[in-house]
């Protein structure tokens, strides 16, 4: 081993964006990517997907301001900027999310254009594509134009890349040991199963209820030639209103449009060596991600028809997927070394809102490693800590699986 040399194992958007940064702050030393696949990005991961949102608009001031910062390199930097497609975002909600999200723009003093918008006016924009929308208890809709979305599996992919050209990337093979000075798990929804796995007897190691295995439903529709053109110019739709909790995404180059139905599930079961209960997606090589039920299915179709009502009457679902991803209950993410565990740190949790800071996540968890995380976000992003405050609210895992089938 070298003076410093780290192993980081998971390679979504915390591994990839640590691995990056780490090259660049420390050429000198070892560092080894791992995963469970035998490609990078692994398939498996919640960062391996059509496209992501890219948006700053939080009601949490402090993620507000984090976004902008990761939306400045991906709108700019050589590195991000050609899998950035600013769209603009439209999100409906029954609360005054709009309102406290143009006031953090305004308290930092940042010009989006944002603005909130009636059920009427909506209806007139993007030639008329929402005019059927439902807006029932609906008054006010926030719009912000430089919102936009981002082609998740190649930018996270090219991050990888990056960081190979200055480090070591392992895809570790049955039976092989690898030894460094540090230990970085991003991990995602599979760190509380590594855990028990790895030391089952060890509780004070545990996960217990700092993160939750939390899976969501996604479904992909072909349009056709003329509903590709319609539909070029649309924006991220975020419905959070009544019985339509999702989103769907601009269409992809290819004429795929991406449904997400914002209400998560989990899997809870008993994990036999440790003996706790804890939430992990289902124990399958594929975590049976494209084994959907007839009742998600639907969720998902009422979120189209919530959004576009008669606009994609004729339109059917080519594929459904689940996707999981580490859900804290406040939806921090974590950025900590492991208090109870010497050279073992934990960079995860992305809670369904963390892809977008794929260009600057690294960045902490480098300063974590160094000693120079600023200690209120050494305290924010801490393995212990009071479960206060949230940044999504509505995403909270409430339903089990098993009830979903």
């Amino acid at each position: 081993m070298t003076s410093k040399s780290y192993v980081i194992v998971g390679s979504g958007v915390f591994g990839a964006s640590t691995a990056y940064h780490l090259s660049k702050a420390h050429p000198e030393s070892s560092i080894t990517l791992l995963d469970r696949s035998s490609s990078f990005p692994c398939p498996l991961a919640a960062s391996h997907d059509f496209n992501k949102i890219v948006r700053a608009d939080y009601g949490s001031l402090f993620y507000c301001e984090l976004a902008l910062k990761a939306r400045e390199l991906w709108k700019n930097d050589s590195l991000y900027k050609s899998f950035y497609h600013q769209s603009g975002m439209v999100v409906m909600d029954e609360s005054d999310l709009g309102r406290r999200i143009i006031g953090n723009y305004k308290s930092l003093n940042e010009e989006t254009g944002s603005e909130i918008v009636g059920p009427d006016e909506m209806k007139k924009r993007y030639d008329g594509l929402f005019a059927k929308t439902d807006y029932r208890g609906v008054e006010d809709i926030f719009v912000n134009p430089t919102s936009g979305w981002a082609e998740a599996t190649p930018a996270v992919k090219k991050v990888i890349e990056a960081a190979v050209r200055d480090c070591t990337g392992v895809r570790l093979a049955s039976g092989k040991t690898l030894h460094a000075i540090d230990i970085i798990l991003c991990t995602g929804a599979g760190t509380a199963k590594l855990l028990a796995d790895s030391a089952p007897d060890w509780k004070e190691l545990q996960v217990m209820d700092r993160i939750a295995a939390a899976g969501v439903v996604t479904g992909v529709a072909k349009l056709n030639t003329r509903q590709q053109e319609r539909f070029r110019k649309s924006p991220v739709f975020v419905h959070a209103v009544g019985e339509v909790q999702g989103e769907v995404l601009p269409p992809t180059p290819d004429g795929f449009l991406k449904f997400c139905v914002d209400v998560s599930f989990m899997n809870t079961s008993l994990h036999k060596g440790s003996g706790q209960m804890i939430t992990q997606p289902p124990d399958q090589e594929d975590q049976a991600q494209h084994t959907v039920s007839q009742q998600l299915k639907d969720e998902c179709a009422r979120v189209m028809k919530g959004i576009y009502g008669k606009e994609l009457d004729d339109a059917v679902f080519d594929s459904f997927r689940i996707c999981w991803d580490g859900y804290t209950p406040n939806q921090d993410f974590i950025i900590s070394s492991h208090p109870r565990c010497q050279n073992l740190y934990v960079a995860t949790a992305g809670s369904f809102h963390g892809w977008k800071f794929l260009p600057i996540l690294g960045q902490y968890v480098v300063k974590l490693l160094d000693g120079e995380l600023d200690n209120d976000l050494v305290q924010r992003w801490a393995w212990d800590r009071p479960q206060v405050g949230s940044a999504h609210e509505k995403v909270k895992p409430k339903r089990e699986l098993r009830d979903l089938i």
